[in-house]
């Protein structure tokens, strides 16, 4: 090697010495900065026709970054504030339904419920027992709309995080938008962009607990961003802009706004549908699925109650027509939302039941099958908006025309159900499920809870604007009458002549019906399904809601427990891999500066050389 190659070697040597240094002490003084990834100098060396090194570029700064640990790193985010958000409202979702050693919640105020029934039995003309029935199913009502009224301002807080997700991402896409402008700029002009990466990874940290987003980079380490489906949030340096409304008043059963991107472009697309993670989605699903099902099970428990005391049954009358048997049946009494039971045996021998649901308005027609939670029945819905018995028997004629069964009129306004001897098909039994419209004279059955959502009004589950069930738990409340009068807990006949004021008979049958009287229960609550709906007593029910609110908890909390270790392991591996050693830099700045004295030490050698040849000359 000749004197100018070995020159040019310690020239460049101090060059990149003094270029390592500089970047080293800036590790160094970063070590403890928030998001700053290492840094190091990439050289590229040039050699002449000989073999010698005739230059070197040691311009370029690389950042050290896993990038596969990156990736898994920000979609483990998404996982873990979806999980989050969802266990921390789930939590607060079970302190409003009670556990089942709380003395207060719904479990404990049904149990006294119970309980009050079943003292005054022992007791009905005890006016205290009485008075203290009434005081328990007031506490049992409030409660109901108390824990209603809380769910709806959940879901109402949830709409309004929702608002301010929406802004928070808006404002991240477009500081991504300002960085990666900057970073296309310097890149083009050879400028280093590695700081300006590290503060872009941190957006993109940020942006991805939002939404499970993929992310890629295009021409001069732009990004280009997208949902989990695949559709635009930001490209070709443009970011897209979220959109959403608030809902000031969510109602019963119906969900809020969605957020809604709009594309440079002008496309339009949902992005809640689109995404499968995040605190975005976790926040939507929480306020239009987990708390609407919350509200569902409180309105299906205050609706089971208020049917279970104001509903009785209408027995038929057996009747034999020639060689066929079968039953007639008082329609008179049915109203929107009661219902009437046909049991029977088809011509194959398999046992069949039919249930005739009541409507007013006849636009609600034909009814699914799914209109009643019994899984092994088929409905009709039938149209009693006349009033008139003689057109409800029209309807069901014509309902249960395919069924093989006789059915007419018996020529007294009520329905006849005949078996066929010819069929053959069998009538097992005809009975109707109907609301008591009066305090006495209907029978044991007595409205202890009321409708009081415009004027109090009976409870019937009617099908018509929605649903009656739809927001019930939120206006469900003790008859008016009961409370001017406790007697009617008790008196529920006065012609041909009144019963007697220790009569037992209402007050067993409503404590049966809390307690022994058992029912299929609405799906649409997520208490069982629709091929296996939950079944059993009010009590039942009511336990298993408050069991279920509780093991939702659990399971939430569980679940984002095990994400946020996950998250934090690869937040540790993640860190790890972009860190600053300190210790390390500081023995590399060591040797950097032995390096830097050595190719000192070679100049100055080759300048004592050339000094010696040019005193020679």
């Amino acid at each position: 090697m000749g004197l100018t190659s070995a020159m040019n070697t310690a020239v460049f040597g101090i060059t990149y010495n003094q270029r390592q240094l500089d970047v080293t002490a800036t590790n160094i003084a970063n070590a403890d900065t928030v998001g700053y990834s290492k840094k190091t100098i990439s050289a590229n060396v040039f050699f002449d026709g000989s073999g010698n090194v005739a230059g070197m570029n040691a311009a370029e700064v690389r950042r050290i970054v896993d990038e596969q640990i990156q990736t898994d790193y920000f979609n483990s985010l998404a996982d873990t504030n979806y999980s989050r958000q969802i266990s921390n409202f789930t939590d607060r979702l079970d302190d409003i339904f009670g556990t089942l050693d709380d003395k207060s919640n719904l479990t404990s105020l049904a149990g006294e419920l119970a309980s009050s029934l079943s003292i005054l039995v022992n007791d009905p003309g005890n006016y205290a027992a009485q008075s203290d029935v009434i005081a328990v199913a007031d506490a049992f009502a409030r409660e109901l709309n108390a824990s209603y009224q809380q769910i709806t301002d959940l879901r109402q807080e949830a709409d309004h995080a929702l608002a301010s997700q929406t802004d928070s991402v808006n404002g991240l896409l477009g500081s991504i938008e300002d960085i990666d402008a900057a970073i296309r700029d310097a890149a083009q002009s050879g400028i280093s962009t590695v700081d300006m990466e590290d503060e872009r990874d941190r957006l993109v940290e940020q942006l991805s607990g939002y939404l499970d987003v993929d992310i890629s980079k295009g021409a001069n380490e732009t990004l280009f961003i997208q949902t989990a489906d695949g559709q635009q949030l930001y490209a070709d340096n443009k970011a897209s802009t979220l959109s959403f409304s608030q809902t000031h008043s969510l109602q019963p059963g119906e969900s809020g706004n969605s957020v809604y991107v709009t594309t440079p472009g002008g496309t339009t697309f949902d992005l809640i549908s689109g995404s499968r993670s995040g605190v975005i989605v976790a926040t939507a699903e929480l306020r239009d699925d987990i708390l609407l099902e919350a509200q569902a099970q409180l309105d299906t428990i205050a609706a089971e109650v208020s049917l279970a005391f104001s509903n009785v049954t209408v027995e038929s009358t057996a009747v034999t027509v020639g060689l066929d048997d079968g039953f007639d049946l008082d329609v008179s009494a049915l109203q929107s939302g009661n219902t009437i039971t046909v049991e029977y045996t088809d011509t194959s021998g398999a046992a069949q039941t039919v249930t005739l649901v009541g409507v007013d308005d006849p636009a609600l027609l034909p009814l699914d099958n799914s209109a009643t939670p019994n899984p092994d029945d088929t409905v009709f819905g039938i149209d009693i908006s006349s009033g008139t018995p003689a057109t409800y028997i029209a309807d069901i004629i014509t309902a249960l025309g395919a069924t093989g069964l006789q059915v007419s009129n018996n020529g007294s306004d009520e329905l006849r159900v005949l078996g066929d001897t010819g069929g053959p098909t069998t009538v097992e039994s005809l009975t109707a499920d109907v609301t008591v419209t009066a305090n006495s004279d209907q029978g044991l059955g007595l409205a202890i809870f009321v409708d009081s959502r415009d004027a109090p009004e009976l409870f019937t589950d009617a099908l018509e604007d929605g649903g009656q069930r739809i927001g019930y738990a939120n206006a469900i409340s003790v008859n008016p009458d009961l409370l001017a009068d406790s007697a009617l807990l008790v008196n529920y006949q006065t012609t041909p002549s009144a019963n007697t004021a220790n009569d037992p008979a209402r007050v067993k049958y409503l404590s049966e019906a809390m307690t022994t009287a058992t029912t299929y229960y609405d799906p649409g609550s997520g208490i069982g399904t629709s091929s296996s709906p939950f079944q059993g007593t009010v009590l039942d029910f009511v336990n298993q809601t408050v069991a279920f609110q509780g093991n939702q908890a659990e399971d939430a909390a569980t679940y984002a427990d095990s994400k946020e270790a996950l998250t934090m392991n690869l937040a540790i591996r993640y860190e790890e891999s972009y860190a600053v050693d300190l210790d390390a830099e500081l023995a590399f700045m060591v040797q950097l500066e032995n390096a830097y004295a050595a190719n000192a030490r070679v100049m100055q050698t080759i300048n004592e050389l050339f000094d010696e040849l040019l005193n020679i000359v």
